[in-house]
């Protein structure tokens, strides 16, 4: 059951030099560059997360530094008082993309999320020093449901509801919210994670009564992939082709959007400037699966998903980072939803779904119990 709740709204004058864009769509070099562009960016307060592989005393840093950034958003008016308990619709507009959600909170003591991905001990370690320190959550953690029947659009569209915010975030994204009244007994049961594992596991470390969710119907959910980059090149391209053929009909074509998957069991690679598309011979389980179960191991001697010659970028989105880039297919949200059914996980950054969920829109309160 997703709740109401009393949220504090970011001011439509503050709003674009607030509202940064996902944590997970730049890199390391970009958030800094971020953070010392835009000194008013909410990435300011949600920062701990650099320190997912840091030592406790680096989390309680970053944690502190991010509750002074919010006291002083706060105190300098971005942020309005508190609003009476209410649900939230919420629209984001970006790239051609459009993703209604409902917005509200959930009971961690009573409400059971079904999860898809495996989480980072260090990371939720980090999440958890913050949201002690700050005692809120603005980045919702996006659910959904199996339930079909839900349309947001026809709230937007009735004309019977006026937006109390309609802003362009500080990439160019539009979003636009609305206060509603509905009643979401009747969906999500059960309901399941398709963003925001790490936060909901600090959330429940940090003992929270309650997590800020988005609820994304089935209709507003479109998938995304990752791209990986490995930073090394060991052996000569063809050499490469040569062992991948071993698994996978391999062709050369002549660019970056020629090799992009289209569909599951077919690959892309970048190799130093020749791009390549690898189709699987044997397509039985995820491409993911594959790609980390074989394919790191066999051709690059990665055994494990945070290897440091591995990175991971939004496809499409950011330049390459190494002399090697594999390309992913879209996952199958009916593979989401098997794996999470059956208590499983898929290999890590499995899934993008997109739009991503934006902090600095509200600021939620949450206790620990």
């Amino acid at each position: 059951m997703i709740h109401s709740i009393d949220a504090s709204i970011v001011d439509e004058s503050w709003a674009s030099s607030v509202v940064p864009p996902p944590y997970d769509s730049m890199s390391g070099e970009e958030r800094q560059e971020h953070l010392s562009d835009h000194p008013h960016s909410f990435l300011h307060v949600t920062r701990s997360a650099d320190a997912s592989h840091g030592h406790p005393t680096e989390h309680r840093r970053l944690a502190n530094e991010g509750a002074a950034a919010l006291t002083r958003l706060i105190s300098e008016g971005a942020y309005s008082e508190p609003t009476e308990p209410c649900l939230f619709l919420q629209k984001i507009e970006t790239e051609g993309v459009i993703q209604r959600s409902i917005i509200g909170a959930i009971n961690l003591g009573e409400e059971m999320l079904h999860a898809h991905e495996a989480v980072h001990p260090g990371r939720v370690r980090a999440l958890a020093a913050h949201f002690r320190q700050v005692r809120s959550m603005s980045s919702p953690v996006v659910v959904t449901s199996r339930d079909e029947n839900l349309d947001l659009r026809s709230f937007e569209e009735s004309g019977h509801m006026a937006p109390i915010r309609n802003f362009t975030a500080i990439d160019g994204t539009r979003i636009t919210l609305w206060e509603i009244d509905i009643d979401l007994s009747a969906f999500g049961s059960p309901l399941y994670i398709i963003d925001g594992h790490h936060r909901i596991a600090a959330a429940n470390e940090a003992r929270f009564d309650r997590a800020l969710v988005a609820y994304v119907p089935l209709a507003e959910l479109h998938l995304g992939s990752f791209d990986r980059d490995v930073d090394e090149l060991v052996v000569l391209p063809r050499r490469l082709v040569e062992r991948l053929s071993k698994w996978c009909d391999v062709h050369e074509v002549a660019s970056r959007e020629l090799a992009e998957p289209t569909e599951k069991g077919v690959l892309g690679l970048g190799l130093g400037d020749k791009w390549f598309t690898a189709r699987r011979r044997d397509r039985s389980g995820l491409d993911a699966e594959f790609l980390h179960a074989t394919l790191l191991p066999e051709l690059f001697d990665i055994h494990s998903a945070d290897d440091e010659r591995l990175s991971y970028r939004p496809a499409g989105i950011g330049g390459r980072t190494g002399p090697v880039t594999v390309c992913l297919p879209p996952a199958e949200l009916e593979d989401v939803f098997r794996y999470a059914d059956l208590g499983e996980v898929m290999p890590p950054k499995s899934t993008y779904f997109l739009p991503k969920a934006r902090s600095g829109v509200l600021v939620v309160p949450c206790r620990p119990v």
